[in-house]
């Protein structure tokens, strides 16, 4: 079905059918390389946010696109190095964390507002009637820049939506809330959506260090209980579903709107 391909691999015929079927397009905006420690891809946030887009698009229809890999961070702040064991590292932007074998790619503001641009262009001019503009990066005004696109392009006959990955998780599971950064919860979403991606055993087990690892947490030292080796593979089912519903929920709310 063309709805398991991307909109790259699609040809015109089969756009314009799904545009005529449903009228939406899914856009993953997210960094396709950023450290996310040993044990989880680079492409972390982008490949969740595609997941997502896929998952949702096979059950609404439309197009879905592989990620825009557009990523904002900042300079972390003094409390900040400080937390992670990080102190008198010098200025560490974003998780280009000294050390750390491969450094993580981000962009200017003023670029992800032309590639995100780009595409709702092109997206419009198509016929198509919605964009969701889907994000899975925490990365300082990743999420207010996103939704400023969002208005600055959104018509009465073309809607833009910007949405987190994360606003569709009803699940009140303790992993879910701990652990920052390729931690124990953001080990659970990949496994929930590229989990042949995930390799466990390049974790050590027992306590982690975050200045070793680029996981980052509340102290220095990760916890024995919080190691992303604790990861449930069930509850990351749990997750997939729940994330996909609500967010096809959400998408039929807007789509059917007077």
């Amino acid at each position: 079905m063309a709805h398991e391909r991307p909109a790259e691999e699609m040809r015109p015929g089969e756009i314009i059918a799904a545009r005529q079927e449903a009228g939406c397009a899914f856009v993953p905006v997210s960094p396709a390389f950023e450290w996310h420690s040993f044990h989880l891809p680079v492409g972390t946030d982008a490949l969740v946010a595609e997941g997502v887009c896929r998952a949702v698009a096979a059950r609404v229809g439309g197009i879905w696109f592989r990620p825009l890999s557009c990523g904002l961070d900042a300079w972390r702040s003094e409390d900040e190095l400080l937390q992670w064991g990080l102190e008198g590292a010098g200025k560490v932007f974003g998780m280009r964390f000294p050390g750390l074998p491969v450094c993580s790619e981000y962009c200017e503001e003023e670029g992800l507002r032309r590639a995100v641009g780009n595409r709702l262009l092109a997206v419009r001019e198509s016929g198509f009637r919605h964009a969701f503009l889907v994000n899975h990066h925490g990365g300082r005004g990743q999420v207010a820049t996103l939704e400023g696109i969002a208005a600055e392009h959104g018509t009465d006959s073309f809607g833009v939506q910007a949405v987190t990955t994360h606003q569709f998780n009803d699940l009140d599971a303790e992993s879910l809330r701990v652990g920052g950064h390729a931690g124990l919860s953001e080990t659970t979403w990949v496994l929930a959506f590229r989990p042949e991606l995930v390799d466990l055993s390049r974790q050590e087990d027992g306590p982690l260090v975050v200045r070793e690892t680029g996981i980052l947490h509340r102290v220095p030292v990760i916890e024995s209980e919080h190691n992303p080796r604790n990861a449930s593979v069930a509850l990351a089912h749990e997750l997939r579903e729940r994330v996909v519903a609500n967010f096809e929920a959400h998408v039929r709310r807007i789509t059917t709107a007077p």
